[in-house]
């Protein structure tokens, strides 16, 4: 029974992003969209959804339920190699990403009370 629930489990996931083909759509290849619950609480908090993800035309959009309030960009050895703050009620971004080298990059968003999220995206 143990070995079966993870089997179990993973057949959900999978049934949940197969499209009519049996195949995952591509767009559940190359972004990432996640939604997210305040601990102790049943209410959602904000979703957030980051696409192309690997970036490969040097454009990366961000959308979020909550306003984005700044977005930095580090690389893998923690420099910050791209920040911007936006205005109140910017629920959509799309950075040109276009002078970066390729490479594995973390995308650090910032929302109101200081509170950040934190994505990995690949620059190809």
């Amino acid at each position: 029974m143990k070995k079966i629930l993870p089997l179990f489990a993973i057949l959900i996931l999978w049934a949940a992003v197969v499209n009519a083909d049996g195949f995952p759509s591509a767009s559940e290849f190359n972004s990432i969209n996640r939604t997210y619950f305040q601990p102790g609480q049943d209410q959602l908090v904000r979703d957030i959804e980051l696409y192309p993800n690997p970036v490969t035309d040097g454009r990366l959009t961000i959308t979020s339920s909550e306003s984005i309030l700044s977005v930095q960009i580090l690389n893998i050895t923690g420099k910050i190699v791209f920040n911007q703050d936006f205005q109140p009620n910017t629920n959509t971004v799309d950075l040109e990403l276009d002078k970066l080298e390729k490479g594995i990059y973390l995308v650090r968003i910032g929302f109101a009370g200081k509170e950040t999220h934190t994505e990995k995206v690949m620059v190809k």
